[in-house]
């Protein structure tokens, strides 16, 4: 259980679903955690907000100068960053001839600028001290594609090239960035997805080879595979966690 003994570890999007399962099992594997979310009171797990192995902040994580600030406090508190999981986003379900440019805009900037920008802010530490690992969360939707999805899934599938991109300009400086695709998963958002379109739900168990939605929790070991020093080989990799969705 010490995988990240010691090592600095951003989340994004921590108050809930992968975000808050990750950073909770990366403190059980004894980690220093810089934990950002839209609002505090999402932060129910976690005891305070400023203890000795904790910084937690609330913001908008596509606001460059938000970005900017939350690391200069990550740094002051702890002086250096190992580990930043990128899982923040947004989506919703619209026609491409429904969506408004600033919908569009949106949905890009929460889910791909704010990529950029924490990959950037936090980079130029791990490129600084030659040692980095970046999770950055995409979505099946970033590589098949899905009706009513055209927003999320350029977005996701802008995540993946990406951090290809980032894994090969990085590598000499020994910082790994690797991409962890979920399919459909029991988040915040399952609950009404299975009240509000029965059908469409029904649709995404008989097309999930595995016949039901993934955990949040399953998510977060794979970030904390690809966030220790066991995944030390492998970068600008894209892990499918899907339940045999991909496969078909």
């Amino acid at each position: 259980m010490e995988d990240l003994k010691g090592k600095v570890c951003i989340v994004t999007g921590a108050g809930k679903g992968i975000g808050r399962e990750t950073a909770k099992l990366f403190q059980r594997h004894g980690a220093n955690l810089a934990l950002i979310t839209r609002t505090l009171a999402d932060f129910t797990d976690f005891s305070t907000s400023h203890s000795d192995n904790v910084l937690m902040e609330s913001g908008d994580v596509s606001d460059p100068a938000t970005v900017s600030s939350f690391i200069e406090r990550v740094l002051e508190k702890f002086g250096r960053i190992d580990v930043l999981v990128n899982n923040a986003g947004m989506r919703f379900r619209r026609p491409v001839l429904g969506t408004s440019l600033d919908e569009w805009n949106l949905v890009l900037q929460n889910n791909l600028t704010s990529v950029f920008l924490f990959c950037q802010g936090a980079g130029q530490q791990m490129v600084e001290q030659r040692y980095g690992r970046i999770i950055n969360l995409a979505s099946i939707v970033g590589t098949l594609g899905l009706p009513e999805l055209s927003a999320y899934g350029a977005s996701k599938g802008g995540i993946i090239t990406f951090s290809k991109c980032l894994a090969l300009e990085w590598a000499p400086y020994n910082v790994n960035v690797n991409v962890i695709a979920p399919g459909f998963c029991e988040t915040s958002y399952a609950g009404s997805f299975k009240e509000n379109k029965p059908d469409l739900y029904q649709f995404t168990l008989d097309r999930t080879p595995q016949d039901r939605w993934g955990k949040s929790e399953e998510i977060g070991e794979a970030c904390l595979f690809l966030a220790s020093d066991k995944s030390s080989f492998i970068t600008g990799e894209t892990i499918s966690i899907d339940g045999g969705w991909s496969a078909w």
